[in-house]
């Protein structure tokens, strides 16, 4: 197996202060939609960890399609210990993150930290969900590298919202809230 298991990023992520009001300019400066937004209470996490220690998770985001690249936008709800603020101060926007699919997360988490990158958010969505992880490359890199456990219907949906922003046009709701 190669390690990484995958090396294409499928998503560039940014952090934003007003998750609407960032996906309106984005739609129309860069003439992409539809944004599908959701808010990720942390209710629909199983565990989350930051540096090795209990932590939270709280956001809203918003994803939508540049051709096959998928853009992020994510606002984090409140201030607390997170990867989000480990690069991008609070109240404030600013690149974030790659992310990349894994086939084992296990085998690519220590292919990172052998290369001296520490693991930020290490998490699992509830219900024996796909779990992920923010790496902290923030020093070589200058920005996080987050892995997303490959699952068939996370992969289903962001297809088919790949496919939605391939027939989405100038003057279509620039935002669909989940």
């Amino acid at each position: 197996m190669t390690i990484p298991t995958h090396n294409i990023a499928i998503q560039k992520a940014w952090i934003v202060t007003d998750i609407e009001e960032a996906a309106k300019k984005w739609s129309a400066a860069l003439n992409i939609g539809p944004f599908y937004i959701a808010e990720y209470s942390p209710a629909v996490f199983g565990d989350i960890e930051y540096r090795g220690k209990p932590g939270k998770l709280h956001m809203k985001t918003a994803i939508a399609y540049a051709g096959d690249i998928q853009i992020e936008l994510v606002e984090p709800v409140g201030v607390y210990p997170c990867a989000y603020f480990d690069t991008v101060e609070a109240g404030s926007t600013g690149f974030h993150h790659l992310c990349y699919w894994t086939e084992d997360i296990d085998a690519d988490l220590a292919h990172y930290q052998q290369q001296g990158f520490t693991i930020a958010n290490l998490g699992q969505m509830a219900g024996n969900g796909p779990r992920f992880a923010y790496i902290d490359a923030s020093q070589t890199l200058g920005f996080m590298i987050e892995l997303l456990e490959r699952a068939e219907g996370t992969e289903q949906l962001f297809n088919s919202w790949k496919e939605s922003a391939k027939k989405w046009q100038s003057g279509d709701p620039a935002i669909i809230k989940l």
